[in-house]
């Protein structure tokens, strides 16, 4: 119960439990699309629809917010870390951007934007984002495997389980980031993958994303 106030209380913490809603209900809807019933399919995508319009209500104006964090990473020592997160930043707040217009349209307050083309335009920056945001995962993970290989620990497998041991924010961070690029991919028709696996791979990341609020010291 004490996590449940905890995540109610935090705009994040709802954001993120109706993004795990979201994409449990595509996931379901997709597996009996064809085979279960209509009437279960029909309400199921309603509900996602629904879940979809509340998360973008919700983050109504975090766009100006991240654009504005960005600043952040330029006081990072490292030219590397200062790259990484205030290009993904600045990605994630134009991506937010895009994504506050898709729902001035799609909410019927102006019926004139092209809602195609900021769909688009969204699904373009987010997916930069996500991009620069596996850079800098993948830069921690050659360095922790540089420094084990240094070390006395010789064993592939030991190396992998001293990663996991004593790095799991970054492993929690690299999971969501890996299952989160192929959403954008499949939404540009770039990589296209079956609706089933992009609602498993939603809720797999809504999940990794969940986890540092419900424990800190898993955040990276």
């Amino acid at each position: 119960m004490d996590i449940v106030i905890k995540l109610n209380s935090q705009t994040v913490g709802k954001d993120k439990v109706a993004r795990l809603c979201q994409y449990s209900c595509r996931a379901l809807w997709a597996s009996k699309d064809g085979s279960g019933s209509i009437e279960t399919v029909q309400l199921l995508k309603h509900i996602e629809s629904i879940l979809s319009s509340f998360r973008k209500l919700l983050r109504f104006g975090k766009g100006f917010e991240v654009l504005y964090s960005a600043t952040a990473g330029l006081k990072l020592k490292e030219l590397s870390a200062q790259l990484f997160i205030t290009l993904g930043k600045i990605a994630s707040g134009l991506f937010l951007l895009a994504d506050h217009v898709v729902w001035l349209s799609r909410s019927g307050i102006n019926k004139n934007i092209n809602t195609n083309k900021w769909v688009d335009r969204s699904n373009r920056f987010w997916l930069i984002s996500i991009l620069f945001n596996l850079c800098r995962d993948v830069q921690e993970l050659y360095r922790l495997f540089v420094y084990y290989s240094r070390s006395n620990i010789r064993n592939l497998q030991r190396t992998l389980y001293a990663v996991y041991r004593e790095n799991k924010p970054l492993l929690v961070d690299t999971i969501k980031n890996v299952c989160d690029v192929f959403i954008p991919l499949n939404g540009l028709g770039i990589l296209p993958v079956s609706n089933q696996t992009i609602g498993l791979l939603g809720a797999i990341s809504s999940l990794m994303g969940l986890l540092p609020l419900v424990y800190p010291r898993l955040k990276f």
